[in-house]
């Protein structure tokens, strides 16, 4: 009997544990990352691939992350750079983003987060949601985060303004290479 009450406090205290926040999911990619990058083409709207490799570091302030993508376009061009700055706010389940990429203006943009799936921490859905643009034209922006093990994917979807359906924009599949 004291075996079973054990037990079942236990449990009690399992489903009591508090859900974790998509920062503390995200401080856990921290590492190197190699896959690619999917995404619809605005004017032929073919879906084009590239390769990319991503670096992920969480800082110790357990709120800040930073991420330096290098997308390679093929031999006769530079590798393209996307660096980004984010900053949780896990009291409003918001991130804030700095984005930075050469030839381009700074980009701010902050989404809505909320953990859609957790069975544990390699295994999650984040879905981010967010008023922004897409091909220059005010749009909702959502972007599917799902970690399954050593393996992360990233969908964004666009829904332009005016419309009720969302659309595919890009599709990045990474495979964790090393912390």
């Amino acid at each position: 009997m004291r075996l079973a009450r054990l037990a079942m406090l236990g449990l009690l205290a399992i489903a009591a544990a508090p859900a974790p926040t998509p920062a503390s999911l995200e401080r856990a990619l921290a590492g190197r990352w190699m896959g690619t990058l999917g995404y619809r083409d605005y004017q032929s709207n073919a879906v084009s691939e590239l390769a990319v490799k991503t670096e992920i570091r969480a800082l110790a302030d357990e709120v800040t992350v930073l991420r330096t993508s290098e997308f390679d376009e093929g031999p006769r061009k530079s590798p393209v750079i996307i660096a980004s700055a984010s900053l949780h706010d896990p009291a409003a389940s918001t991130v804030t983003t700095a984005t930075l990429r050469k030839g381009r203006a700074v980009e701010v943009s902050t989404e809505r987060l909320r953990v859609a799936t957790y069975a544990d921490a390699t295994h999650w859905t984040v879905v981010g949601e967010e008023d922004g643009s897409d091909d220059n034209k005010p749009a909702k922006l959502r972007v599917t985060e799902v970690r399954d093990g050593d393996t992360l994917t990233a969908t964004k979807e666009v829904m332009p303004q005016g419309t009720a359906a969302w659309a595919f924009r890009n599709l990045t599949k990474l495979s964790r290479i090393g912390d």
